[in-house]
């Protein structure tokens, strides 16, 4: 499970925006060391809102100039200079538009704004990482209908995403297509192409999702790592394209994909939280890098503090100012866990991985923290899937009733990995 959090003096506060199971992990992390918390969400219906580690704050928008007055609302009220820690692309997006008036207000580190922009698009990834010698599936980008003949330069099957994920996030496009033909693709690429401007066509790589690896990284503000935890997906939800349901530590892939991120992290000149996602070709047994993660944490960032890694925390001590403990397993670049212990995102999976001899830990439970899963099982699994079910059996329209609360930012990730 890792070694405990290393004592924290300092007493500086950190606001975590957003409540998904994703900034549940971030809380947790922080609260073994007795850091003040805050969590900056649109509704008390989010699992991290119920810890009992953090402050709930309500905010209008986690994004745009609703979070920036938020921000500057929260760190007048705190009467400091909190420490900042982004778990969503809408809010990175915000905040590395306006660093300059949030970072007189509080603390934190992102590339600048022009590798954010680089590293949040598809696209413009695909590009640099081409440019830049990194491995990468082989794609082309679709602008409008007339380029769908650029398919033919690839090899079904295929998979087209829409190449800005916020319009994902905000439910105007879908998520991703896997399409077994050329012709499949072209009518995937047109439907697409109703909702985004650009969509980015890959060929897809051989493999089931235990081929999906990742390093899970942080970076002070002058660019020297901080700590760096390679792991692997075991199942994805939906299977395949969807985001991380379980995963362990992966130290036998640490080597190659340690030095591919710190390539990366070079390159891009990158500040603070961030990281890559590869998938191991079946055949060549390569690592292809799928896509960044940038200037955020990701949904199953908890995976390295169970394992000694707590990311986190180096970066809220890196903030502070605290000294750099150069030795300690958490600062390790290449920190990683031997035991087989799985992080997983609901309790489905608890039967297959016990069968397997893999102990678990659910992102929701924690016996010192049990008002999370109690929501997250009980009202968000429970009692708003029974209403919903009320609702379509009774043929309501809908805004004759309203369910009990906002389901707005729920604990489910939204963010595209």
């Amino acid at each position: 499970m890792g070694e405990p959090a290393p004592e924290v003096r300092n007493s500086t506060p950190v606001v975590v925006v957003g409540g998904t199971l994703n900034s549940l992990g971030v809380v947790r992390s922080l609260a073994a060391a007795g850091v003040p918390i805050h969590v900056l969400a649109t509704s008390r219906a989010c699992a991290a809102g119920w810890s009992r580690h953090s402050h709930f704050v309500l905010a209008p928008s986690l994004e745009g100039p609703a979070l920036v007055q938020s921000l500057v609302n929260l760190a007048l009220r705190l009467r400091s200079r909190p420490v900042l820690v982004l778990t969503a692309d809408e809010s990175v997006e915000t905040v590395s538009q306006e660093r300059e008036r949030i970072s007189g207000l509080y603390r934190f580190s992102l590339p600048g704004h022009e590798f954010v922009r680089i590293l949040s698009d598809k696209i413009l990834f695909q590009e640099f990482a081409q440019r830049e010698g990194f491995p990468v599936p082989r794609a082309v980008a679709l602008t409008a209908a007339d380029h769908l003949t650029r398919l033919g330069a690839l090899t079904p099957p295929l998979i087209l995403k829409p190449a800005n994920k916020l319009l994902v996030l905000k439910g105007i496009a879908a998520r991703a297509v896997r399409a077994e033909t050329l012709e499949r693709a072209k009518a995937a690429a047109i439907t697409l192409l109703q909702s985004a401007p650009q969509v980015l066509a890959q060929e897809w790589i051989d493999g089931a999702d235990d081929s999906l690896f990742f390093t899970l990284f942080s970076c002070d503000r002058n660019g020297r790592l901080l700590g760096l935890f390679t792991g692997r997906k075991l199942y994805c939800s939906p299977a395949a394209i969807g985001s991380t349901a379980v995963c362990i530590a992966a130290p036998e892939a640490s080597g190659v994909l340690a030095e591919q991120t710190m390539r990366f992290i070079s390159r891009t000149q990158y500040r603070g939280l961030g990281s890559l996602e590869f998938k191991r070709e079946r055949c060549t047994g390569q690592y292809l890098i799928v896509e960044p993660t940038v200037g955020r944490t990701d949904l199953q960032e908890e995976i390295a503090t169970l394992c000694g890694s707590n990311l986190p925390l180096l970066t809220y001590r890196a903030e502070v100012g605290e000294p750099h403990i150069g030795d300690s397993p958490q600062a390790s670049p290449a920190s990683t866990c031997t035991a087989e212990l799985a992080w997983r995102s609901s309790m489905k999976y608890r039967r297959v991985l016990r069968k397997a001899g893999i102990s678990s830990v659910d992102g929701f439970f924690r016996w010192s923290d049990p008002m999370p899963v109690l929501y997250y099982y009980g009202y968000e699994r429970g009692g708003l899937r029974l209403w919903d079910r009320c609702h379509r059996s009774l043929s309501l329209s809908p805004n004759s009733l309203s369910p009990p609360t906002s389901r707005q930012h729920q604990t489910g990730d939204r963010a595209i990995r």
